[in-house]
């Protein structure tokens, strides 16, 4: 299993409380702690998943900018090898 990631640097962070959120109907007193909790984890797994495809996007951009940098070297030695010829 994968541990959660650490939050970023770059951007502040926020906690969400367990409470629903203004817009969904349901007050804080409204759920009972159990609901308050299946909320929470609901809260914690979507944002583990966001930051784990988040964490994914970055590698694949990485490893694309990685290998363009390859070609662009592969592309400089196939020159000078054809120049050479």
């Amino acid at each position: 299993m994968i541990a959660p990631l650490p939050p970023r640097s770059d951007r502040p962070s926020t906690p969400r409380s367990g409470a629903a959120s203004p817009g969904s109907g349901a007050a804080a007193s409204d759920l009972s702690a159990e609901q308050q909790a299946q909320l929470a984890a609901q809260h914690a797994a979507f944002d583990f998943e966001a930051a784990e495809a988040a964490e994914l996007l970055r590698e694949h951009e990485a490893l694309e900018a990685l290998l363009a940098e390859q070609l662009k070297n592969d592309d400089e030695i196939m020159k000078k090898w054809i120049a050479l010829i």
